[in-house]
């Protein structure tokens, strides 16, 4: 099957690689106190508490940032502060073992982190919710909305399958309208990206691919973040309407 893509050039870009590197890698430093936000504390079906930031807005709509490996929840601070500008709720979180949350890394349970701050999510009252995740986070929230429902998904970056976290079987079943997003560079990303957009029929205005070799969250503030900002924004403007 030939898959169209949205091809975007960014000249000039020569990123290192920063996300799925070896375990000897360490996480950024624990969250640090932010102003726009409240803190928030998740709980896991399994007994965990993760370390959240609710960046409040008009209460009818949320999106829910879920941070790549080896970032924490602060790499999504620049982006939940924009939606909350344009009235639109915000909530990151520390999967286990990142930042202030509970137990040890373990990246085959961050679906069970997802369903936690899904969860919070509905016990506040919102029935509007999209799930936007880097790397891992990405592949958490295809996961997670293949059996669950949301408004939307949005993935930067996504392993098709990462630990017990297999994407590429259950992204057909996601319901909901899903973007994806990588660069060219990052060859597993764009791989990936390949895979699970043959697999959910994914058509080019679904698919962005840029040239570089950013990863995660890097789309967002490297050269070419105002077109992966734009899209993202556009994606949520579909979904909920303007």
């Amino acid at each position: 099957m030939r898959l169209p893509l949205v091809l975007v050039a960014i000249a000039g870009v020569a990123l290192l690689l920063t996300a799925c590197r070896g375990d000897d890698d360490e996480p950024t430093a624990t969250t640090a106190h932010h102003d726009a936000a409240r803190v928030e504390t998740l709980e896991t079906s399994d007994g965990l508490q993760l370390d959240a930031r609710h960046f409040p807005a008009t209460g009818e709509r949320l999106v829910i940032l879920l941070h790549m490996y080896p970032a924490d929840q602060a790499s999504w601070f620049g982006f939940a502060e924009e939606l909350q500008s344009r009235g639109i709720d915000a909530l990151t979180f520390d999967f286990r073992g990142y930042g202030e949350s509970d137990g040890e890394k373990d990246p085959g349970m961050a679906d069970l982190d997802a369903r936690a701050a899904l969860a919070f999510a509905r016990d506040r009252g919102f029935e509007r919710v999209v799930l936007v995740g880097a790397s891992m986070g990405g592949t958490a929230a295809i996961v997670v909305a293949a059996d669950d429902t949301v408004d939307g998904v949005v993935a930067l970056s996504a392993p098709a399958a990462m630990a017990e976290l297999d994407a590429a079987s259950v992204i057909a079943d996601v319901q909901a309208p899903v973007t994806l997003v990588a660069a060219d560079g990052d060859l597993s990303g764009a791989e990936s990206l390949r895979d699970l957009a043959g697999r959910a029929e994914l058509g080019d205005g679904d698919v962005l691919l840029l040239a570089g070799r950013g990863h995660g969250t890097e789309l967002l503030e490297e050269p070419g973040h105002e077109t992966v900002r734009a899209w993202l924004l556009d994606f949520l403007d579909r979904v909920w309407g303007r």
